[in-house]
């Protein structure tokens, strides 16, 4: 079985071979169909993210079908109770939790549960089973990994239904985060993968008049594809031409600001159109990225401001965001605009890095 590893920051990764493992009690083996490239990988890739092992087998976003289920007297089942089989086409929540403690049992909030791990992202490849990351041929699902079946999704590519298992189900919970109304104005701060979903989310929900404020030309267009009322690009204007943009087509101010950007800057800047009460929801920092500015008065308390963080997501997040592509999968399709082979992993990454693919996807095999 091969897979694509990293086993030193910011050099390509390599082709390494390894043995089918045995399996325990409800593991699966599954071999891969598709892998999406997340911008997250872009970080580890470079050793940004300090949760990074090496070596590592990245990719947290996979679609894939079941070779073997490890033998048990309990089957494995699926969200839906179905037992999962050999042949099954299937996708999994990213992150496998403990379940048991605060966040997971009280809060009912697993996504922020402490003993939390994450497929391509946590576990190194050196250990037992090794295909622990999506950028494989094959990947072992542990025991307690959410599971869905795929015949219950149909239409979507297998690249586009990856893409719902991270930037999909994050947007999800963003928007369950945000409350966004019938009739509301909403600002998308990022026209990538996140921002593209968020969009798309914010129109499901009510929106009225979406904006998107990105960089990508090709990203722009999708935008308004998926429903866009203004798209205006940062490379092409000032944050004060951005601003008169926004207040001319929302002179009260807009009623949620949804950041996926990953900069600094857009917090201040997303802030100033926001209206009085409004509520301002950061999705885009997957690493640490120092501090800016904030007057507490002005820019939270005298706006009466929510200003919310949203950490990652959970099952019902990646189901709301498989629904979501579901209905109409045609235009999302266009997220995913470069493919490539598990031998070329480097170059999707590359691809994502410079900003030349919207969305990449590794396609293995005849998938």
């Amino acid at each position: 079985m091969r897979a694509a590893v990293l086993e030193e920051f910011s050099r390509p990764l390599v082709i390494r071979e390894f043995d089918r493992p045995p399996l325990g009690p409800r593991q699966i083996l599954v071999r891969m169909r598709a892998a999406g490239v997340c911008g997250s990988d872009i970080h580890m890739w470079h050793g940004h993210d300090p949760r990074t092992p090496l070596p590592i087998i990245l990719g947290h976003e996979g679609v894939g079908q079941v070779v073997e289920v490890g033998k048990s007297i309990h089957p494995f089942l699926s969200v839906t109770g179905r037992e999962i089989n050999p042949g099954d086409r299937i996708i999994w929540e990213r992150g496998v939790t403990c379940g048991h403690c605060y966040s997971c049992a009280i809060r009912q909030t697993p996504n922020l549960c402490p003993n939390r791990w994450v497929y391509g992202i946590h576990r190194p490849s050196s250990a037992p089973p090794h295909l622990v990351g999506c950028y494989g041929d094959h990947i072992v699902l542990e025991p307690n990994t959410i599971v869905m079946h795929l015949d219950d999704y149909k239409g979507p590519s297998d690249a586009l239904l990856a893409s719902t298992s991270c930037s999909g189900a994050t947007a999800a919970n963003a928007i369950e985060a945000a409350g966004i109304q019938p009739g509301d104005t909403v600002l998308v701060q990022g026209s990538g993968p996140l921002g593209l979903y968020l969009m798309a989310f914010a129109r499901a929900g009510g929106a009225s008049t979406v904006i998107v404020v990105g960089g990508s030309p090709d990203s722009l267009a999708l935008a308004k594809r998926l429903g866009a009322n203004l798209t205006i690009s940062y490379r092409d204007t000032t944050p004060d031409d951005r601003a008169d943009a926004v207040r001319n087509a929302a002179p009260h101010g807009v009623d949620t600001v949804l950041e996926s950007s990953g900069k600094p800057e857009s917090i201040s800047e997303g802030i100033s159109v926001l209206r009085t009460g409004g509520a301002y929801v950061s999705t885009g920092f997957a690493v640490p990225v120092g501090t800016l500015p904030l007057d507490p008065y002005y820019d939270i308390v005298r706006k009466n401001l929510r200003l919310q963080g949203v950490w990652t997501s959970h099952a019902r997040h990646l189901r709301h965001a498989l629904s979501l592509v579901c209905r109409n999968p045609e235009p999302f399709e266009g997220i995913v605009t470069h493919k490539f082979s598990l031998d070329q992993a480097t170059d999707a990454l590359q691809a994502m890095e410079s900003r030349k693919a919207i969305k990449s996807a590794i396609i293995m095999g005849d998938s």
